[in-house]
């Protein structure tokens, strides 16, 4: 008889959860993550989400520095590492060319021929 009831407990444990109870505990699980439902303070799994590298985590988290100390040895670096959205890009890109456009000079511009597109009478 013992050997019975050891069986039936094992069998019991070994039985996959009904759909309802899946659907149970799938709801508590949602009410639990809901960002209103979340106590103060509380741990949050970003175990999906990609996180920053630990050089990008201590550059997101270097602006508390305290009152007194050192500034950055070149202070317009920040500016370098910020990345401008697309749309910055395209705007940035189009007043340049406007700027740029051969109709849009004032007169007698100076213009600098010394780069790449430097013409053949330049380059003797």
């Amino acid at each position: 008889m013992g050997e019975t009831r050891h069986e039936d407990e094992s069998d019991q444990r070994l039985q996959a959860p009904s759909q309802s109870e899946i659907e149970e505990i799938e709801a508590e699980r949602e009410r639990r993550l809901d960002p209103e439902n979340r106590p103060e303070n509380a741990e949050i799994d970003n175990s999906d989400k990609e996180l920053p590298t630990v050089k990008e985590f201590e550059e997101l988290n270097s602006g508390g520095e305290q009152e007194g100390s050192a500034g950055s040895a070149d202070p317009s670096e920040i500016f370098r590492e910020m990345k401008p959205s697309e749309e910055e890009v395209a705007e940035i890109e189009e007043e340049r060319a406007r700027r740029l456009a051969p109709e849009n000079r004032p007169e007698n511009a100076e213009i600098d021929n010394t780069g790449d597109n430097m013409p053949d009478v330049a380059k003797d």
